[in-house]
């Protein structure tokens, strides 16, 4: 089943913690794209506009290369911000990613991290997983892969993973395994996977 958190005030809800068998999908290796590159920009940084005007997203990288007209985009250390109120809810980072605009999506590739910053009285959040597609028109992440989220107080790791950052939801899909101690890091004396 599902770990859910809302943590728009930093609260940790109530979990169901169940282990399902096999870890989930498995996704294809993303790799940057064949054919002539078409356009390329070092050191760049996108931003994205909704309809009413209010930034939606900010892309930065230290290189950018499209293959073709408007097609997709391979990103050298991308930076992903998603706002929510003129304020970055999330931000995202890895070593690569497959940007397409014509899908509004980003693939980060490799090992990613996420950060939501604290704000008012929600807690820093910090995911580590490997990845991770994040929808840039609905501000929702996903991953099939391990991951693990820290907040002051709460470890937890499960695999596959789905963020939705208007819904300001965090589920951890698989194999569930969550530690609350005070100083919010894996403590391999009571992980059932150590044991």
């Amino acid at each position: 089943m599902t770990g859910r958190i809302r943590n728009r005030y930093g609260l940790a809800l109530p979990f169901v913690l169940f282990t399902l068998a096999g870890a989930g999908p498995t996704t294809a290796e993303i790799t940057p794209p064949g054919g002539e590159v078409t356009l390329q920009i070092d050191g760049f940084t996108l931003h994205a506009t909704g309809d009413d005007g209010e930034l939606t997203h900010r892309l930065r990288g230290s290189r950018l290369r499209e293959f073709g007209r408007d097609g997709p985009q391979w990103v050298d250390d991308p930076d992903l911000d998603l706002f929510a109120d003129g304020d970055i809810e999330w931000r995202w980072t890895a070593p690569a990613a497959l940007h397409q605009p014509a899908d509004a999506t980003l693939d980060l590739v490799g090992p990613t991290q996420g950060v939501q910053p604290a704000r008012g009285d929600r807690v820093e959040t910090i995911i580590d997983s490997r990845d991770v597609r994040v929808a840039t028109d609905t501000m929702v992440a996903t991953s099939d892969a391990l991951s693990t989220l820290n907040q002051p107080g709460l470890f937890q790791r499960g695999t596959g993973l789905r963020v939705d950052s208007q819904a300001d939801t965090i589920e951890l899909l698989h194999a569930v395994y969550s530690l609350y101690s005070e100083t919010s890091e894996e403590d391999s004396t009571h992980d059932p996977e150590t044991e």
